[in-house]
C-alpha cells in the first residue's frame, strides 16, 4: 500500500524544521577545537558507556564520532520529508544544501582536526587547521546559512510565523 501526503506542511512546520535546527551548526570551529583540547587537558573528554549508566574516557576522534557524526542526518531526513508549498520549496532546497554541507564538514574536517589533537600536534598546528577551516569552509557555511535565512525569514513574516531573533 502506498501512502501519498496531500496536505502541505504549514509555514510554522517549515520554519521549525529548517530554521530552528540551524542552532546546532557551529559557526566558530576554532572555539569548538579549543574546547576539545581543554577537555582533553582536564581529563574530561568522555563518552557514555555502552549501557549509558557511566562515563568513560575517550579520544577526541571517538567524541567527534559520537557527538557529531550523525548530528545532521536526522535533520536532513526531516527536511527532505517535508511537503512544502511551491512558495517554500526554495527554503527547503537551501536548507538541505546548508545541512548537507555542515554534515560534510563535521564528518570529514572535524575528524581530521580531532585526529591532530589525539596525535598530540601542537596548539599552533591545531589552531591553524581550525582557522583555515573557519576561513574557507566556514565562510561558505555562513553564506549558505545567510541564503537560507534570507529566504526563510521573509516567508515566516509573510505567513505569520512568530519567532525571535537573537
Amino acid at each position: 500500500m502506498v501512502s501519498c501526503k496531500f496536505a502541505k506542511d504549514s509555514p510554522a512546520q517549515v520554519f521549525n524544521t529548517v530554521g530552528l535546527n540551524t542552532n546546532k551548526i557551529p559557526f566558530s570551529f576554532e572555539r569548538v577545537f579549543k574546547e576539545f583540547r581543554q577537555h582533553k587537558i582536564n581529563g574530561t573528554l568522555q563518552l557514555p558507556t555502552e549501557d549509558g549508566k557511566h562515563m568513560k574516557k575517550a579520544t577526541c576522534v571517538e567524541v567527534v564520532k559520537f557527538a557529531y557524526a550523525n548530528t545532521f542526518k536526522e535533520d536532513i531526513k526531516r527536511i527532505k520529508n517535508l511537503n512544502p508549498t511551491k512558495e517554500a520549496e526554495p527554503i527547503i532546497k537551501a536548507g538541505i544544501e546548508l545541512f548537507e554541507y555542515a554534515d560534510e564538514i563535521q564528518n570529514e574536517d572535524f575528524m581530521m582536526i580531532a585526529k591532530m589533537i589525539d596525535e598530540g600536534k601542537s596548539d599552533e598546528e591545531i589552531d591553524l587547521a581550525a582557522k583555515q577551516l573557519d576561513d574557507t569552509k566556514g565562510i561558505i557555511l555562513d553564506e549558505k546559512h545567510s541564503k537560507m535565512m534570507d529566504l526563510l525569514l521573509p516567508y515566516a513574516d509573510a505567513n505569520g510565523v512568530e519567532y525571535r531573533k537573537f
